[in-house]
């Protein structure tokens, strides 16, 4: 994913442990490029389950970063890095209390 893991962990800290419909509730209202794609991922990661299911785990780790070099003072360059993420999701079926 490029976005860095720092501004995807707010939107993957607001579904963490809801079920999947009210999580996709959740990030329907925010239109920022990360809640897209974590909105994304949990209707890829519905689809290939079945029944009423629940957001167990959800975490983001980093990715090996882009080296880019940016314009600085001087006629010099300075370096940064343009951040990516690895998203991993787990979805686990709700249990039914009869």
């Amino acid at each position: 994913m490029r976005l860095s893991p720092k501004k995807i962990q707010r939107y993957l800290n607001m579904v963490r442990g809801a079920d999947v419909e009210t999580a996709v509730a959740k990030l329907e209202v925010k239109k920022t490029p990360a809640a897209v794609v974590v909105k994304k991922l949990l209707n890829s990661a519905a689809a290939q389950g079945s029944g009423k299911l629940f957001v167990k785990t959800i975490f983001a780790t980093p990715a090996p970063a882009l080296k880019r070099m940016r314009p600085g003072p001087f006629g010099r360059a300075c370096p940064y890095k343009r951040r990516s993420s690895h998203i991993t999701v787990a979805l686990s079926a709700m249990e039914s209390n009869k």
